[in-house]
């Protein structure tokens, strides 16, 4: 699946719509903006279960290429053997879970000159 995913890769309307909120947040924060690309699943904490984690995040991504790289891996880490384990401990399907991928200016804890 992951394979699946990441040969699919992001739709052009969807990239678009991504591209241009990390170049406003380049324009107002500086030429390329280090960002995290975090993703969160609908699965991940429940009243009845908790599975904080199970996607993938990546820090220190700067640039078009890197980022739309970034967002691809953590769409396709909806299918990690870990989360897909998970799912299958708890009985929940693999295709009703919904996912969705957060972008954030990174703010850095070693200042630079």
């Amino acid at each position: 699946m992951r394979d699946l995913i990441l040969g699919a890769g992001i739709p052009d309307e969807l990239w678009s719509e991504i591209k241009t909120a990390n170049d406003r947040l380049c324009e107002q924060y500086g030429n390329e903006v280090d960002v995290a690309v975090r993703s969160s699943a609908t699965a991940e904490d429940l009243p009845t279960a908790s599975f904080a984690g199970q996607q993938e995040i990546y820090l220190d991504i700067r640039g078009h290429h890197a980022l739309r790289e970034a967002c691809s891996k953590c769409f396709a880490s909806l299918f990690t053997n870990r989360a897909i384990s998970c799912r299958i401990d708890n009985n929940f399907s693999h295709f009703k879970v919904a996912l969705s991928v957060g972008i954030m200016m990174m703010i850095r804890s070693d200042p630079t000159t």
